[in-house]
């Protein structure tokens, strides 16, 4: 260098980040993986007593699966620092009963922020019974904010004999859980701080909400057949996906729920308060102001366009909720496994029937802005969908098609090509336009994790 000046590294004869003061280099050792965090310790004597006494982030997913059984403990035991996340996803519960017992009352105190306890080496899924019980200590660790359960049975009779103090929890997180619906309720009312709930694959047929403080749940309803909003007066965001085989979606007290979906037509009952949504209602079925829930903005229903009773229920659904200013609607074909003779398809039906339709009070009072259509494959009964929507939306001001990529091949250019022209030929009261895309499929990760985040204004935009 011009000077003969020392390089920046060796400047004033050490290193740069040993000029750093002792709480930003703990922040820098934190950022670390936990293994290459205990090794600053032979870096130099200054760095030798930062690491022990930094907030200590714990992945076991960083360790070696033969040094687990050791590693684990042994940092739980003779870290001085507090705990800030924990995560233990691989490392067997009864090693580390056994290697440090009593760890779950280290965990509050060294108030821990973040614990994840999911257990992956989980037995089949015929051996579910023999699953680990969860710590009731667990249930009292005071400090958390954030804790994930996964693969694991809550203590037996949890509503009744077993104290729970989660006083700042903020989001819950439940997979594959054994728990009772009675439990799971009390449970979420004991979290008076919590904000987001994250349910999927649970055991309990019946799951129902009850919180003063929850903004957004995340609920799998692959296993569940009664679901209730019961009381629940700061909920902004439901979110249900997995609908199995069949579940009734009961709304009771949600004064502020934004964001629903996905309705699902072909196994969903939904109940307001205490009326009654059923399928196959007759085509010109009104709603009444106790089927309403005027809140919700956004809404995402689920429908084979195919089924008459299914678009009975889709406009049923759709009346309920009359303020909606996006709507997305994904359209599918019945599973599979779904007998033959349970289907009724609608044929040449199904241009008859949204022409007797009664009014749809969101399409026509100018408050329908948004509309998407996703899984769309240009089948007629979609396209009288489509005719429905561009008749009555007076005050629509865009609409997106969505091919998903894959479900078309060069082979399908013309396919597309036929869609592109007859959503051109639909002459909305707007003035606007119908646009095609062709898009790839999101995955479901990225779909969960937008669900709940709340920056995101619209969890199911494509």
């Amino acid at each position: 260098m011009a000077g003969g000046a020392a390089p920046p590294s060796t400047a004033r004869g050490g290193y740069r980040l040993s000029a750093l003061n002792d709480d930003l280099l703990q922040e820098i050792i934190t950022c670390l993986p936990v293994k290459e965090a205990a090794r600053t310790v032979v870096l130099a004597k200054r760095w030798r007593y930062l690491w022990p006494s930094a907030p200590l982030f714990l992945n076991d997913a960083d360790l070696p699966q033969p040094a687990r059984d050791v590693v684990v403990p042994r940092v739980l035991a003779e870290h001085r620092g507090r705990f800030r996340s924990i995560n233990l996803a691989y490392f067997r519960l009864a090693s580390l009963d056994r290697e440090l017992p009593g760890w779950p009352r280290l965990l509050a105190d060294k108030r821990t922020q973040r614990l994840q306890l999911t257990n992956r080496n989980y037995l089949p899924p015929n051996q579910i019974g023999t699953l680990p019980h969860i710590p009731a200590d667990i249930l009292r660790c005071g400090s958390l904010q954030n804790l994930v359960l996964g693969f694991l049975k809550f203590p037996v009779d949890l509503s009744h004999g077993v104290e729970i103090f989660l006083p700042n929890l903020r989001e819950l997180t439940l997979a594959m859980v054994i728990i009772s619906g009675e439990d799971l309720e009390h449970l979420i009312t004991a979290c008076t701080a919590l904000k987001t709930l994250k349910l999927t694959s649970l055991t309990p047929k019946r799951v129902h909400l009850r919180s003063r403080s929850l903004r957004c749940a995340l609920v799998g309803l692959s296993r569940v057949e009664d679901f209730a909003v019961v009381d629940a007066p700061l909920l902004e965001r439901l979110v249900l996906y997995l609908p199995g085989t069949g579940a009734r979606v009961k709304i009771g007290y949600a004064a502020n729920l934004l964001v629903l979906g996905h309705l699902d037509t072909r196994v969903h009952q939904l109940q307001i308060r205490d009326m009654v949504i059923k399928s196959g209602l007759k085509p010109n079925t009104m709603a009444s102001t106790s089927t309403l829930i005027p809140s919700v903005k956004i809404l995402a229903v689920t429908v084979n366009f195919g089924v008459l009773s299914e678009l009975n229920t889709l406009a049923s659904f759709l009346r309920c909720f009359p303020n909606i200013v996006t709507l997305h609607i994904e359209s599918v074909l019945h599973d599979p496994s779904v007998s033959a003779s349970a289907i009724e398809p609608s044929g040449e039906h199904h241009a008859k029937f949204w022409q007797e339709v009664g009014p749809v009070e969101c399409l026509r009072s100018h408050v329908l802005e948004k509309m998407a259509i996703h899984e769309f494959r240009g089948d007629q009964d979609e396209f009288e969908f489509l005719k429905f929507v561009a008749m009555n939306a007076q005050g629509l001001q865009s609409l997106h098609v969505v091919l998903q990529e894959g479900d078309t091949s060069s082979s399908d250019d013309k396919k597309v090509n036929e869609a592109r022209e007859k959503l051109q030929d639909l002459r909305f009261q707007t003035g606007i336009s119908g646009v095609l895309l062709v898009l790839p499929k999101e995955g479901i990760l990225s779909t969960l994790q937008k669900a709940t985040d709340l920056t995101y204004n619209d969890p199911f935009r494509f």
